[in-house]
């Protein structure tokens, strides 16, 4: 029986070592940490609203808040995650009897838009097109802001049966990431 005994007990402590080595050993478990930023465009700008109120053949009014030249009246503020290039674009008057037509050069029933550009000194040298998209500010970085106007420059002659009511146009903002 002594010998059962100590048989029976060696069996039962390898029994038990068995069972306290087969329990799994949590294993240092790595992880990897992902941050991802949507690719946005968007673009913001303080002023939406230009009433230039009634002018005469030839005015030249300026977007500001007096009409008179202010090369920063208005900011465009980059809203978006990524650096951008805004282009502008106008449309030709339509009102009254007579519609507006956009050009780069004044005339009858003509009337012309400039953008400033700020690059070396303020100046109203980017021309806005109804036809095409012009290049406004380039690589806008994230947060940044570029100040600008606009000089509005009124037919060389109106039709003399044109009725006088006011007549409206937009100018079009439009932003693209920069590449």
């Amino acid at each position: 029986m002594k010998r059962f005994r100590r048989i029976a007990l060696s069996l039962m402590l390898a029994i038990a070592l068995m069972a306290v080595l087969a329990v799994p050993v949590a294993a240092d478990n790595p992880t990897v940490s992902i941050t991802v930023t949507a690719e946005v465009v968007s673009i913001t700008n303080t002023m939406d609203t230009w009433a230039i109120g009634v002018v005469a053949v030839d005015d030249v009014v300026y977007f500001s808040a007096t009409g008179a030249q202010d090369d920063d009246y208005s900011t465009i503020t980059n809203t978006g995650s990524v650096a951008v290039d805004v282009e502008i674009q106008g449309t030709d008057f339509e009102g009254g009897d007579y519609d507006w037509t956009l050009a780069a050069s004044p005339g009858d029933q003509t009337y012309s838009l400039y953008a400033n550009n700020t690059t070396g000194g303020p100046n109203y040298a980017i021309e806005v097109k109804s036809s095409a998209y012009n290049d406004l500010v380039t690589n806008l970085a994230v947060d940044g802001t570029y100040d600008w106007s606009m000089k509005f420059t009124a037919p060389t002659a109106f039709n003399s049966s044109d009725d006088g009511n006011e007549k409206s146009a937009t100018v079009t903002l439009v932003a693209s990431k920069h590449v």
